[in-house]
Formats: C-alpha cells, structure tokens, sequence
C-alpha cells in the first residue's frame, strides 16, 4: 500500500543538472581532464565526492586523490551555490508534492547533495511545509547507488520501505531505490539514463498522478 513518495532533488524538484555539468566540467578542465556530458550521465546521481572520485580515477589522476577531490569540491561550490540560488522548480515538480501531502500521503526529499543545497532549494521553493523529512549525503555513510538515502528516509518519516515509492533522474538513483526494496519511478528528464529496472517511467512530471502510482502496489 502507497503511504509515502521519496523525491530526488537535482533534476527531479529543482531543475539543476545544467548547473551541475557546467561547474562540474570547469573544474575538471583546471587540472586538465575535459569530460563530456556523455561521461557527466555515467556518475549522475551519486555525491560530489563519488563523482570526483569516478572521473579521477578513469583519467588516472589518483595521486592525493582526496585532497584533490576537495580542493575540486570548494572550487565547484564558489559557482553553484550562486546558480542554484536562481534555479527554477521542475515543471510539476511542485503541485505533484502538494498533491500528495493533500492526499494525505508522505513526502520527503532523498538528495546526494550537500545540506548547504538542500536548505536553499527548500527554502526557496517554500517547501518545508509540504515535506515530512529532507536527507542528505551528510545524513548517510553512503551514497547512491547504495540505498542508504532513501532508508534513511523512510525511518524518518516512520513507514516501511515496501511502502515507498522513488521518484529520481538517475540510473543510480532507480538502482538505490530497489535496493531498498521500494518502488522506483524514473523521470526521463535531459539526461537520457536506463531505467530498465524502473516500475515506471515517465518523460514529464505532470504525466503522475496518485492513482498511477497506486497501482504499483
């Protein structure tokens, strides 16, 4: 039985992966690695520090590979946190959260970011009101693709994984989400990802309705 909805946050509440990408690939092209977004789609979804680490290591530029992975995050920070703060809401991304809460089904916000990021998308889309809980990459040990997120979710707004559905952008963010033994719906958003282990997919937010996701139950 559905009793609550876990969001994502980049590419699924705030529409941010163009922000991302461009801050991403500045300060990779400062040490010298240039990656295309064809390489940025590999490692959507997991946490800075994953991501970091991924392209490091596929260049192999792992000589004080943690040092350099937060040196690279301070400076991807300088710039996104400026964008984020003009970033607009996902189409539907919005009225879908207050459509649930009105049902009087829980929702919560499972993201790979920093709470730095969450605070401000929350805040600037007025949407402590309609969340029952909001976790971030500092709540967990780790990230996507592991389920850890969206456990954590779970525990805090008190129902059970098999309750859940995932609403996420990312491959590794469907992959999380059955590992947690929830449902999973990908949003086929600008980053084209493999949602064969989806139980649904849709290309706009809006296509969702309550009764669309009861049914995967």
């Amino acid at each position: 039985m559905l009793k609550a909805v876990i969001f994502d946050m980049d590419g699924v509440i705030v529409d941010s992966e163009d922000y991302h990408a461009s801050t991403e690939q500045e300060v990779l092209r400062n040490i010298g690695i240039n990656v295309c977004v064809e390489e940025l789609k590999m490692d959507l979804g997991k946490s800075e520090k994953d991501f970091f680490r991924s392209v490091l290591t596929r260049h192999r530029k792992t000589e004080n590979i943690e040092e350099t992975i937060r040196k690279l995050i301070k400076e991807k920070h300088k710039t996104y946190l400026k964008l984020l703060k003009n970033a607009k809401p996902v189409p539907g991304a919005i009225e879908l959260v207050e459509k649930l809460r009105a049902a009087g089904v829980k929702t919560a916000i499972a993201t790979s970011s920093i709470r730095k990021m969450l605070e401000i998308v929350i805040e600037n889309f007025n949407l402590e009101k309609y969340l029952d809980a909001a976790v971030c990459i500092d709540d967990v040990k780790k990230g996507k693709p592991e389920p850890d997120l969206f456990l954590e979710a779970a525990k805090r707004i008190s129902v059970q994984p098999n309750e859940c559905v995932v609403i996420e952008d990312a491959a590794n963010g469907i992959e999380a989400a059955k590992r947690a033994g929830m449902k999973a719906i990908g949003f086929m958003s600008k980053s084209k990802q493999d949602f064969s282990k989806a139980d649904l997919v849709v290309n706009d937010l809006r296509e969702i309705t309550i009764e669309k996701i009861s049914r995967l139950f």
